[in-house]
C-alpha cells in the first residue's frame, strides 16, 4: 500500500495526528531502568528495550505512529542498536507506522548502502536490517543524488521518507534561512525539491510518499511551506518541550486534518517526571499522549479542519 495512503488510513483509524518520539536518554529513564542501563551490556539492552516497548504499549491505541530516534541507541553501541531493532519490531507488531529518525544523507554510493541497511528487511548480508521502518528522515544537504537511493527503494516497498526542510531547532536559520541569488531561501529551495521529487508519486489520497520535516516552532511559516509542498506529508516536530503548540500547527493541515502529523517526545515519554511518579511512568506517558490528542483535536476543530465523520 502506498505510504501516503497508509499514513492517512492510520490517522483516520486512530482519530489522531500525533506521533510519539522514542528518545531514551538514560539519565531521564525511571530510576529502576536507569540503574539497569548503567550496568551496560545486555542489561543496557534490556533497559532500553523495556522502556521503548513500555511506551509503545502505553500509547499504541492512541496514536498512528512512533518515531524512534536512532541517535539515542547508537550512543550505546551494539547493545543500543539491538534494543532499537526490537523496539521497531514491536511497534510494527502493534500496527503502528515506524518512522526511523535517522537523518541520513550522503553521496550516492554511501546513501545506497544506508538505504539497504535501513529500508530492506534483509540487506545483502542476509541478516536483519536496523528496521523494520515504514519511513525515514533524510538530510538533503548533499543534494538530489543523496536522496534518490532511498526513494528508489521506498517506491517499491510502500515506504516513505521525510526530508528535512525547516527544522525545529533555533539555529536552523543559520543555513536554512539564507537568501539565494535567484530569490527565496535555502529552505524554500529544499521544499521545491521535495515537491518536485514527489510530484509523480502520489497515492489515492493525493499524498506523496516523499514528505518533509517542518518544525512546529515556526508557525508563521507553516502555511507557506504547505503551499510549496501541497502533496507532501509533513512531519512536524517541536510540539511540547520545544515550545510548539497545537494552535501553531493548524496551517500545516488540509481539510479533514489531512497531510500532516505532529511529533512529541520528551513531553510524553518522560511525563512521569512532572508527576514525580516513577513507578507509573507508562500511565503518565499514556495520559500525556491523550492530552496531546485532545489539544490537537481542539485546535484543528476550531480551525474547521477536524471532520469527526471521516476521522
Amino acid at each position: 500500500m502506498h505510504f501516503g495512503d497508509r499514513l492517512t488510513a492510520a490517522v483516520r483509524a486512530k482519530g489522531s495526528v500525533a506521533v510519539i518520539g522514542i528518545d531514551p536518554r538514560v539519565a531521564s529513564l525511571p530510576p529502576r531502568l536507569a540503574r539497569e542501563a548503567a550496568e551496560g551490556g545486555s542489561a543496557l539492552t534490556s533497559a532500553l528495550q523495556a522502556f521503548g516497548l513500555g511506551i509503545i504499549d502505553a500509547v499504541q491505541d492512541l496514536v498512528p505512529a512512533v518515531k524512534p530516534n536512532i541517535a539515542f541507541f547508537e550512543a550505546h553501541g551494539l547493545p543500543g542498536l539491538q534494543a532499537y531493532h526490537r523496539i521497531c519490531e514491536h511497534a510494527r507488531s502493534k500496527h503502528l507506522i515506524v518512522i526511523g529518525d535517522v537523518k541520513r544523507g550522503d553521496i550516492g554510493s554511501t546513501a545506497a548502502a544506508y538505504a539497504q541497511g535501513l529500508l530492506q528487511p534483509a540487506p545483502p548480508s542476509g541478516t536483519d536490517g536496523l528496521g523494520p521502518h515504514d519511513a525515514l528522515t533524510l538530510n538533503p544537504y548533499l543534494g538530489r543524488d543523496s536522496l534518490t537511493p532511498f526513494t528508489d527503494l521506498t517506491g517499491v516497498a510502500g515506504q516513505g521518507v521525510f526530508i528535512l526542510v525547516k527544522t525545529s531547532n533555533p539555529s536552523s536559520k543559520d543555513l536554512q534561512d539564507l537568501p539565494l541569488a535567484e530569490g527565496g531561501t535555502v529552505a524554500e529551495a529544499t521544499a521545491k525539491l521535495v515537491a518536485e521529487l514527489g510530484a509523480d508519486r502520489r497515492g489515492e489520497t493525493g499524498l506523496s510518499d516523499i514528505g518533509a520535516v517542518v518544525g512546529a516552532t515556526h508557525p508563521a511559516e507553516l502555511g507557506h511551506f504547505r503551499r510549496l509542498m501541497p502533496h507532501a506529508p509533513l512531519l512536524l516536530p517541536g510540539y511540547g518541550s520545544q515550545g510548539g503548540t497545537a494552535r501553531d500547527v493548524v496551517d500545516a493541515f488540509g481539510e479533514g486534518a489531512s497531510g500532516a502529523v505532529v511529533n512529541a517526545s520528551r513531553s510524553v515519554i518522560f511525563a512521569w517526571q512532572k508527576q514525580d511518579s516513577p513507578d507509573q511512568w507508562q500511565d503518565a506517558a499514556r495520559s500525556a499522549a491523550a492530552r496531546m490528542n485532545e489539544d490537537l483535536i481542539s485546535a484543528l476543530s476550531a480551525a474547521g479542519k477536524w471532520d469527526s465523520a471521516t476521522i
